[in-house]
């Protein structure tokens, strides 16, 4: 079912939800989420979210875990976000990995823990998520939870710039700018620089623009 082009109306995607089938209690949530042939509604997503999130479907777990979060929809509560999250994540969900790793770094719901943080990205990098690469990129250069290895940085900084992440593309020019765990390369940093600049990566639009004297 491919929600973001789904021809159903909200009324009859909740009529076929209300035998609880999860995927369509999933869907109903993410109309209102979304506002599918429908209003922004988060409220209502979350309560659909919590229907098929009781039936351990993934997403909306994963959905669910991030409303409490930020409070969208409902009372922000840590404790309930890192639940649905760790709920989503062990069932191997990648999405749901990076999202746990988030939560133990930043301390959703729990203290703050950067070795389970970063086990949580291998998890979720060995899937191929390539933020969780450039976050474990993070944690080799700064020899956090792990240690010091700039050459292991700059190869997965490498692997996830390729795959178009603008924080990768930015860490990655600053590796080439200064020679750190690969040979020294301006315009290889340039160029890595201004692809991150042009996917709206912040800090290379700055510099870019503080070059050229634009304010």
């Amino acid at each position: 079912m491919n929600l973001k082009n789904s021809e159903f109306t909200l009324d009859e995607l909740k009529i076929l939800a209300e035998n609880g089938q999860k995927d369509l209690q999933y869907a109903v949530g993410y109309y209102y989420e979304n506002g599918i042939n429908t209003e922004v509604d988060f409220k209502q997503a979350a309560e659909w979210y919590e229907k098929a999130a009781s039936k351990n479907h993934v997403e909306a777990l994963m959905h669910l875990g991030m409303f409490y979060a930020q409070g969208k929809g409902v009372e922000k509560n840590g404790k309930k976000a890192l639940e649905y999250i760790q709920k989503a994540a062990k069932t191997g969900d990648k999405n749901a990995q990076y999202n746990l790793a988030r939560c133990y770094e930043e301390g959703i719901g729990t203290i703050v823990d950067y070795s389970r943080a970063f086990d949580w990205y291998k998890k979720a990098a060995e899937q191929n998520d390539y933020r969780a690469m450039c976050c474990m990129g993070s944690y080799f250069l700064m020899g956090q939870a792990v240690p010091c290895m700039p050459e292991r940085a700059f190869q997965l900084f490498e692997k996830a710039a390729n795959a178009n992440i603008p924080a990768a593309q930015y860490n990655l020019s600053i590796l080439y700018r200064y020679g750190e765990g690969v040979e020294k390369d301006i315009d290889l940093a340039d160029t890595w620089r201004m692809k991150a600049a042009q996917n709206g990566f912040k800090l290379a639009i700055e510099e870019i623009h503080k070059e050229v004297g634009i304010e």
